[in-house]
């Protein structure tokens, strides 16, 4: 009876660890298309009702990022994403994570921030709904 019970609770689990191993790409991917230039594979990744809220407190639409990103770039010397968490709930998630970016030119700056990036699962895709980031301090 109790192999039962364990067995049911074992199936019943959704596999959260695919989920969690896609999403954790999914930030990878997001960090190198922004990295790269690409507009268009980095908005593939974005509702269209996303938004994002900037370590300045600023709000920006997806729409409004991509017009943004499809200025000329600014030189990014380095851009990685680390100490992601990944937390999913049926068709939602909710992943954290430090990115560390250092822009490059006549005086270069390094900025580090914390995120929290929301996912919805529709039609079988991942993709983020809402952003936000906060500045680590020194």
């Amino acid at each position: 009876m109790i192999l039962e019970l364990l067995l049911t609770l074992v199936i019943a689990q959704p596999n959260t660890s695919a989920a969690v191993e896609e999403l954790t790409q999914i930030e990878q991917r997001l960090g190198s298309t922004s990295k790269q230039g690409d507009c268009a594979g980095w908005g593939a990744m974005i509702a269209p009702e996303w938004s994002v809220t900037h370590i300045t407190g600023e709000t920006m639409t997806r729409a409004q990022a991509i017009e943004m990103c499809l200025k000329p770039p600014v030189p990014i010397e380095s851009f990685t994403i680390d100490d992601v968490a990944v937390r999913v709930f049926g068709d939602a998630a909710v992943v954290t994570g430090r990115t560390t970016v250092t822009v490059g030119g006549a005086s270069p700056v390094t900025v580090k921030l914390r995120f929290t990036d929301v996912f919805i699962r529709r039609s079988g895709r991942w993709l983020a709904v809402a952003s936000h980031a906060t500045a680590i301090a020194p």
